[in-house]
């Protein structure tokens, strides 16, 4: 299919929707009621919109390839697919209706100039007619319009030659005697929406680059002096109460009536014309995308190209809005439809500037406090016209955008949302660097050391019980290294410079544990939890978790708990006190877990917390399960054992002073038994898990004798001074 270029694809769509239905039919309405001081008003508040919303899409459109859809293939390639389709819906709505409004303003002026015409029959013979033409292909479309627009010139020459009945003065500011001025602005809106026309027609086009920018901006200039010429000719031509109550005045006042007729027919149709060519182009595009019901129908198009279903669908669609509306009824609605539109359009340019992203340089730039300006005055206006509207429809926007994100799209192309999420990630940690770090910000940011992935499947559960739901998880896990650093080096500087023969490097295994650490994490992520997972290759395990918590403690969003496991294999108690060691001298705290091998964490419902008087850990113990307790939903106890009678009174008051402090859940229990702490630990109350504090000389040996005597799961912690349980 030939492609269109800048004057037929987009200047003249643009230029004859914006000089039409509303311009012939309803200005001299909006100047009676408002006078030519309001009127200029209002058409200047109104181009301020289209103009700075032209601007972005001249930005988006020397930015990236825009195909069909216009501003839907725009807002979804910059937004995303949700966002695209929450806007699309009320983009193709708007366009729809204001097909219906065009042939209904045709309808009003050939009415006006055969009486004993049915208005339903000419409305349905206009549309059948529009059907037709658009059915025949965009190229023929186009070129239907050069001789409207030449109809249209000529009208405008013979208004502008009218003579006579000259009131002796322009009326700056009108009374407003049949609407407000809000209303008044909702009903002349449409009249300045015709850089949709263009827009629409994106995927026609041979260069849209060169042409969307270059034909819409020209196009709004070249109406806005059209605009203020013919209201200024209104104001002066004819009084107030004329041109209130005569819709067709700019044709009874003309030199040559019929002039005016055939550019009032001619403007009308042309705009009709435009909508149902472009209006099934955005209900194609969502179709292609996936984005709306009975999708693959409405993406099909025939062997010339045109979306033949598509512009059936739209033809039926204007048909009912014909029956159930009128022009004064449709254009406030079709006012609120763009407006949408022309806020999300500004708002997806304003955040690519505004995040800096390199991806966005468009050849057309411009200033970030002009898509800002169009999207809150866009915004504003809405809730002028009509709040409660405004309200509906953006709470209707949200309701599509939130479904469809549930329905997980996902385009082929990029957008900026990552960008724009990563930006305010770093703007946060700048801030937060800035400030200095408090226990009350304290959450559990934990790093795990994963040996062997498959194997920590059956702890992944219990983390996420620590870390749910606005803590971090970090996994990583080291391979081994089967070279020295310096064959690695030497490797990679042949493979790079081509020195000697090439080193083939198998990467199987590499690839197979760094799946596995992922797929570890992958049910957590569900669940909305920050996940992350690394693999490193080092020459030694210790090496490698070492290496890693020095890195991580560096980032942004460091790890505050080094999270081990403990094994039934004693000769690796050492290993583990030394990765006890790393964490100490990291500054981390420290989080060690014991699993009973038959039992796990039993129903996860009871907590036993062990505290002694004047625990270094008790904080860290203390906030572990508060986390814990929050998600299993359980029951939390805390002990504490003394040497005789005597100081269990002294205890409970201790611990009730505890719990207070802490804010402790109503339902806690305290808890003191008399005895050796050894000797009354397999006389506590019975728990799925036992919480202990690490004292600097408890060692793995005692770690695996305090948990058979137990005998249930055990965590065992360390404070790493950062923590408290009373802020």
């Amino acid at each position: 299919m030939k492609k269109l270029g800048t004057f037929a694809g987009v200047f003249t769509p643009t230029i004859l929707t914006i000089l039409g239905v509303i311009m012939y039919l309803r200005l001299g309405w909006v100047v009676g009621n408002a006078g030519f001081g309001g009127a200029l008003v209002i058409i200047l508040l109104a181009k301020m919109i289209t103009v700075t919303t032209g601007l972005s899409i001249a930005a988006i459109a020397t930015n990236t390839r825009v195909g069909a859809g216009g501003s839907y293939a725009l807002i979804s390639r910059s937004l995303g697919l949700e966002a695209g389709s929450a806007v699309g819906i009320p983009l193709y709505l708007s366009q729809t209706l204001g097909g219906a409004m065009y042939i209904s303003g045709f309808t009003e002026a050939w009415i006006a100039l055969f009486p004993t015409h049915d208005p339903i029959l000419t409305g349905v013979s206009v549309l059948v007619l529009v059907l037709i033409v658009s059915l025949l292909g965009a190229q023929f479309a186009m070129r239907t319009q050069y001789l409207i627009m030449f109809v249209i010139v000529i009208s405008l020459i013979s208004f502008f030659a009218a003579s006579g009945g000259a009131t002796p003065q322009i009326v700056v500011w009108g009374d407003f005697p049949q609407a407000s001025f809000w209303v008044v602005f909702a009903i002349f809106f449409p009249a300045v929406t015709g850089i949709e026309a263009g827009a629409a027609m994106s995927g026609d086009l041979k260069d849209s680059k060169k042409s969307l920018p270059l034909g819409m901006l020209s196009a709004i200039a070249v109406s806005f002096v059209v605009y203020v010429v013919v209201a200024y000719y209104l104001d002066h031509l004819a009084d107030s109460a004329a041109l209130v109550s005569n819709n067709t005045i700019m044709m009874d006042i003309s030199r040559w009536k019929l002039a005016v007729a055939a550019g009032i027919l001619g403007a009308t149709l042309s705009s009709a014309l435009g909508s149902v060519v472009g209006a099934p182009r955005t209900l194609m595009a969502m179709g292609s995308d996936k984005v709306i019901p009975f999708f693959r129908i409405f993406a099909k198009r025939s062997k010339a190209g045109e979306p033949v279903y598509s512009i059936i669908f739209t033809a039926v669609a204007i048909l009912v809005s014909l029956i159930l509306g009128d022009l004064n009824t449709i254009a406030p609605l079709l006012t609120m439809f763009f407006l949408i539109t022309y806020a999300t359009i500004n708002i997806a340019v304003a955040l690519q500037l505004g995040i800096g992203i390199p991806s966005f340089r468009p050849l057309f730039r411009v200033h970030i406090s002009i898509p800002i300006i169009g999207f809150l005055w866009a915004v504003i206006v809405m809730f002028m016209v009509n709040p409660i509207f405004a309200i509906v429809a953006w709470l209707l926007i949200i309701t599509a955008y939130l479904v469809q994100v549930k329905r997980g799209l996902q385009a082929p192309w990029g957008d900026v949302r990552a960008g724009m999420f990563m930006a305010m990630a770093e703007w946060s940690a700048r801030q937060s660097e800035k400030l200095k770090s408090h226990p009350k910000t304290w959450k559990p940011n934990i790093m795990v050391p994963v040996e062997d992935p498959l194997t920590w499947k059956h702890r992944m559960g219990f983390l996420r019980d620590i870390v749910f739901p606005s803590g971090t998880l970090r996994l990583f896990s080291v391979k081994i290294a089967e070279e020295s650093m310096n064959s690695v080096i030497r490797s990679l500087s042949n493979r790079l410079f081509r020195k000697g023969p090439e080193v083939k490097i198998d990467s199987e295994e590499h690839s197979t544990k760094e799946r596995q650490l992922i797929e570890l994490g992958e049910p957590l992520k569900a669940e909305d939890l920050l996940v992350t997972s690394s693999l490193i290759e080092c020459r030694h395990f210790l090496e490698g978790i070492s290496i890693t918590a020095q890195v991580m403690r560096s980032m942004y969003f460091a790890p505050n708990i080094m999270f081990l496991s403990m094994s039934n294999d004693r000769s690796k108690d050492e290993r583990l006190e030394d990765m006890i060691a790393v964490a100490v001298r990291e500054k981390m705290g420290i989080a060690v877990y014991s699993q009973h091998p038959k039992n796990a964490l039993g129903d996860q419902k009871t907590l036993n917390v062990w505290l002694r008087r004047s625990s270094p850990n008790k904080d860290l113990a203390i906030l572990m399960s508060i986390q814990l307790n929050r998600n299993w939903n359980g029951q939390l106890r805390f002990i504490t054992a003394v040497a005789n009678e005597e100081d269990v009174k002294r205890a409970k008051a201790a611990q009730e002073r505890l719990f207070d402090r802490a804010r402790l859940p109503i339902s806690s229990e305290a808890v003191v038994l008399v005895g050796n702490f050894k000797e009354v630990l397999p006389k506590a109350p019975v728990a799925d898990l036992n919480i202990f504090g690490i004292s600097n000389e408890l060692d793995g040996d005692t770690m695996h004798t305090l948990a058979e005597a137990v005998n249930t799961s055990c965590l065992f912690v360390k404070d790493s001074g950062g923590e408290s349980m009373v802020v």
